[in-house]
């Protein structure tokens, strides 16, 4: 929000807002979103609102996954998307899943990259042989952040899941410490 109204003010002509996941409803759903976790709704903030009354509409575009940027001779002139729908996956997951002939590359000259977290790189920890949760985090326990694998450690967004940054300051330190006495330990013996 604040790189939308932000935007505006600098003087984009233009201003879209790509969201992988689908457009939240207007009001709370008591089945999938009880009282009291944080309500997933629809709200309109301030950058929102300076877009839509600069412009006309929302500066949302859901379910849309960017691929790549476009260009030529270094310089941005589009961002490359595909449509996505949400599916369950063979692990009973929802993950997003490409709709087919969906392309379309927007005009751009300029982005800004504010990603929320939707779990962290599964890449790494099946290289590593990493365990991981059922929300897809990497198992480490809290306190000494060692996973399954010897010598890995896990801490932050990738252990607890999305997050404040003052979570991942302490896990960082937790298994900095953990991670010292892990070496300490190796070189004495």
């Amino acid at each position: 929000n604040d790189c939308i109204g932000t935007a505006v003010r600098q003087g984009a002509a233009s201003v879209v807002n790509f969201e992988i996941m689908p457009q939240p409803a207007a009001g709370r759903d008591q089945k999938s979103n009880p009282w009291p976790q944080w309500p997933r709704i629809y709200r309109v903030d301030y950058g929102h609102h300076e877009v839509k009354a600069r412009d006309g509409k929302d500066p949302r575009e859901y379910l849309i996954n960017a691929k790549e940027f476009v260009g030529s001779r270094g310089q941005l002139e589009g961002v490359k998307t595909v449509r996505v729908e949400w599916v369950t996956d063979s692990a009973g997951r929802r993950v997003p899943q490409e709709v087919p002939g969906s392309e379309q590359i927007w005009p751009c000259s300029c982005c800004f990259l504010a990603m929320g977290f939707l779990g962290p790189e599964a890449t790494p920890a099946e290289v590593l042989g990493v365990d991981r949760d059922a929300r897809t985090n990497y198992k480490a326990a809290y306190g000494n952040h060692a996973t399954n694998v010897p010598k890995v450690f896990a801490a932050g967004d990738c252990r607890r899941g999305q997050s404040l940054v003052v979570w991942a300051i302490t896990e960082g330190r937790h298994a900095a410490k953990s991670i010292d006495g892990f070496l300490k330990d190796t070189a004495r013996s």
